[in-house]
């Protein structure tokens, strides 16, 4: 285990990314029997009895969508990183090849100009 990682982690990891979906799907539901309530009400069903739903979904989807994030963030991150790395070599080798010419030549005028004033 990491020294970054506290003993818990694993298990604090493992509830958020159960309990993040469970909260996200409750969230869906309460949002689908909200709207489906409003819409029913503007067909003519009379006032919209569950339009509650909806309002009170809005922060369970929001838990959700936040413990899921916090459960799969460093999944995601290192696949990240492991899709930069390659491209991240390649722009830096890229430049060292680019640039060797002109290494080359300051290095010299620099061999250049401490001659010149030992001579003097």
């Amino acid at each position: 285990m990491s020294q970054l990682q506290h003993p818990w982690h694993p298990k604090v990891r493992r509830i958020l990314r159960i309990g993040g979906p469970l909260i996200l799907l409750l969230g869906l539901a309460l949002m689908g029997i909200g709207l489906t309530s409003f819409f029913m009400a503007m067909g003519g069903g009379g006032p919209p009895r569950y339009f509650w739903c909806g309002i009170v979904a809005m922060p369970i989807l929001f838990v959700g969508g936040v413990m899921t994030q916090f459960g799969y963030f460093g999944a995601i991150a290192r696949y990240l990183a492991a899709e930069q790395a390659p491209i991240a070599c390649d722009a830096v080798n890229d430049m060292v090849d680019g640039t060797q010419d002109s290494v080359r030549k300051v290095a010299k005028a620099v061999a250049q100009g401490i001659q010149d004033a030992r001579k003097s």
